[in-house]
């Protein structure tokens, strides 16, 4: 069952709306518009991988979207969290697109699109990092020693991966691979680590720990406030400033009439 559910981050929305108020020639637009692309292209590739989850059985998967927990000083945040009796699951979920080549050598993933290759930190690295950083909060919050999976998730089927390493393969695959390979690790754990009420007290404290991301969206692009345009969107040709005239608003443009 879905115990947290997706939903689009407020920083997604702030953006939007920056980039409305934006003038066409600002310097920062086209880094705003680039941000925004690139945070709307994973929450899709997010979405897609709920096709697949809603396969799931209910009473045995509890599933958990955008977990933000602290270790004290530091923060983790996991994309999608799957909680078991047997064990839990990390899911890192990429909408990337073009070749994806794994280099454990030197713990890093190039990206080949569009005749552009691009270097990324090695996701596989990071769920790892995540689930060291789960274990240790499950720990410091009182909860069994339970096993933690993880896996990194494609969610475009077009998307081509390559890896020197066999290894890769048992952590990396695409979205349509994932309910096969959670059917394997449920198989090699037969063992229930959690009973029901224990698996609910788990469940409630990490809605109750759970801290959303709270971002300036104008301070982490480096937006000065009197760049903005003001006043009134239109909302039938949002253009803007609408005029205020007796009681109501005025569009110049479109002249619609809006209370």
């Amino acid at each position: 069952m879905i115990k947290k559910e997706r939903k689009v981050s407020d920083f997604i929305t702030k953006l939007e709306a920056l980039i409305r108020r934006m003038p066409e020639m600002e310097p920062g637009r086209e880094r705003a518009v680039s941000e925004l692309n690139k945070r709307r292209a994973g929450y899709i590739g997010e979405q897609k991988l709920d096709y697949y989850l809603s396969f799931l059985d209910e009473k045995e998967y509890w599933i958990y979207h955008g977990l933000r927990l602290s270790n004290g000083s530091q923060f983790f945040q996991i994309d999608t969290l799957l909680l078991t009796k047997e064990f839990a699951m990390i899911l890192e979920v990429k909408n990337w697109n073009g070749t994806i080549i794994f280099e454990p050598e030197f713990h890093q993933l190039i990206r080949i699109h569009n005749e552009k290759e691009e270097a990324f930190h090695d996701p596989i690295s990071q769920a790892e990092h995540q689930s060291r950083q789960l274990k240790k909060w499950l720990s410091a919050n009182g909860f069994p020693d339970i096993p933690i999976e993880f896996a990194v998730i494609f969610s475009s089927p077009s998307t081509i991966i390559k890896s020197p390493s066999k290894q890769t393969s048992k952590k990396v695959m695409h979205a349509h691979r994932l309910l096969s390979n959670l059917n394997c690790i449920k198989k090699s754990y037969s063992i229930e680590r959690l009973n029901e009420k224990q698996i609910k007290k788990i469940s409630h404290t990490l809605l109750k720990k759970h801290v959303e991301h709270e971002i300036d969206v104008m301070k982490y692009l480096d937006i000065y406030p009197d760049t903005l345009l003001t006043g009134v969107y239109c909302p039938v040709c949002s253009s803007l400033p609408m005029i205020f005239h007796w009681g109501k608003w005025h569009c110049p443009t479109c002249k619609s009439i809006s209370d």
